[in-house]
């Protein structure tokens, strides 16, 4: 063996690069075990249709409820807001191929829908509800899409549909009087195409966006009726059987109302983008977002 002489001042040099070195491989490696751990988490509570924990998403405070519809099996929906708002199939919804990943395809009638039982955080006085759906055809009826009411308008919180002659798509808020407050948007929904819908109302106005563009605004003032009914994806309440003729997917419910560039984001990048999951049919977790806001 050569006997290598140095200075100490060189030796100490030397020795401090290889450890430097080692760290810097023992750091990589670290971080890659975490990476197989997480990605190995995602794979198991998508496959088990959870919620990622809190710590894998990037979560946005007033998102109540989210709905990715990328399960693709099973008969219950989870919610990636981290709320508990799990829907649970009535009927037979089916698991199709949508706009980002998977979405759930609903019959048009009361054979097929998903119910999110209420909670407090579900009464809401200022409201952003958003989603994509893509509406086979007009079907004469009101085609509920998102709804918080049992029966008629008295008890009706929040809702989008449909409307049943023009196309476009209606939202209403309940007051406690009636139909209180509706709102059309101008675009024309019924054509079997994708589009991205959101309702937004800030507690003195109301909006109406598709695909991103703010098509109608209204004003009200009051503050909507609260009440311990269940939300309905599909339908507009468990007792109406004028269902969406379509397939819904990424579906959001906010407390507050969203910004119009608030709404394109979510419409541009995907909801699960914005959380920091990815669709399921890639089935990880966005590793670089994890990494930034780790």
């Amino acid at each position: 063996m050569k006997n290598t002489v140095c200075k100490i001042d060189t030796c100490e040099s030397v020795w401090n690069n290889q450890m430097e070195t080692q760290l810097e491989e023992m750091n990589m490696k670290k971080l890659l075990l975490i990476r197989r751990v997480l990605v190995i988490l995602s794979l198991g509570y998508l496959s088990v249709g959870l919620a990622l924990p809190t710590a894998l998403a990037k979560l946005d405070q007033h998102s109540v409820a989210v709905w990715l519809f990328n399960e693709g099996k099973g008969d219950t929906v989870a919610d990636f807001s981290g709320n508990g708002h799990e829907g649970k199939f009535s009927g037979k919804p089916k698991w199709v191929k949508a706009e980002f990943g998977m979405g759930l395809e609903t019959p048009g009638d009361a054979s097929g829908y998903v119910i999110v039982e209420s909670s407090d955080k579900l009464k809401l006085e200022q409201l952003t509800i958003e989603a994509w759906v893509k509406v086979e055809k007009a079907t004469g009826k009101w085609q509920g899409i998102i709804c918080k009411q049992t029966s008629g308008c008295t008890n009706r919180n929040y809702g989008i549909w449909v409307h049943n002659t023009n196309g476009n798509l209606h939202a209403q808020i309940g007051f406690g009087g009636g139909c209180d407050y509706s709102i059309d948007g101008t675009t024309v929904i019924t054509d079997n195409k994708w589009h991205h819908l959101a309702f937004t109302y800030d507690g003195k106005m109301g909006r109406v966006y598709v695909d991103g563009n703010m098509e109608t605004e209204k004003p009200y003032g009051k503050t909507p009726h609260q009440s311990d009914d269940p939300i309905t994806i599909g339908v507009p309440n468990l007792n109406n059987a004028n269902g969406l003729l379509g397939i819904i997917d990424e579906a959001r419910i906010s407390n507050i109302a969203r910004t119009e560039a608030e709404i394109n984001e979510a419409m541009t990048k995907g909801l699960a983008v914005l959380l920091g999951v990815e669709p399921a049919d890639k089935l990880t977790v966005t590793w670089a977002k994890i990494k930034k806001n780790s």
